[in-house]
């Protein structure tokens, strides 16, 4: 009642609360407008396009040794090609995987109240056709969990780090290979002045 405006009263007055709402949707409609053009492109998005996923899409990823290692193998290779595109292959990614569980908390039984699990990828990118090592890096993650009473929860808790360490791992190893591609297609771009 005393908060509306009698009909006659001007449009400047009754519409004054909604300036700031649309000054706020013009500035952030400026600022995307404003990445878009500069290329910005979210890091950990859901890729859809980029210069990078063709060249994702044609690594092959080498089989890993063990549980956690096809764990992350068949995690990568869903990763790079997420549609299961037919890709000629010029890309291979080796990994050698090395997992170490290390019982913390030791409590005066002698037995451990809390475990970690320590995993590092050693991460080579090769060209298939010659073989050269076009990047080799390395990625280590850390995750713990409780070791309790009963042993089967215990094996539980052990294996959820391991699926965790798993997914960082894959998170890591497809940031960096999508950075290394898009800087490799960026150098290897047409140049100004070339026919």
């Amino acid at each position: 009642m005393g908060s509306r405006h009698a009909p006659g009263a001007p449009a400047s007055r009754r519409h004054a609360g909604q300036r700031p709402a649309v000054l706020i949707w013009l500035a952030l409609c400026a600022a995307c407008l404003t990445l878009a053009g500069c290329g910005w492109t979210p890091l950990y998005a859901d890729r859809e396009t980029g210069p990078a996923d063709a060249e994702l899409q044609a690594i092959k990823v080498d089989p890993i040794p063990e549980r956690i290692g096809q764990r992350l193998a068949l995690a990568l290779r869903e990763s790079l090609n997420p549609n299961g595109a037919a890709t000629p292959q010029r890309y291979r990614l080796s990994i050698l995987l090395i997992t170490a569980r290390v019982d913390l908390g030791i409590q005066q039984t002698g037995l451990g109240s809390r475990g970690k699990l320590d995993a590092n990828a050693n991460i080579t990118l090769r060209d298939i056709r010659t073989g050269a090592a076009l990047l080799s890096t390395s990625s280590h993650v850390s995750e713990s969990f409780d070791i309790l009473a009963n042993n089967y929860a215990s094996i539980v808790a052990e294996d959820d780090a391991r699926t965790r360490a798993v997914e960082e791992l894959r998170r890591d190893i497809v940031t960096r290979l999508t950075l290394f591609l898009q800087r490799r297609a960026a150098a290897a771009g047409p140049r100004i002045g070339t026919p």
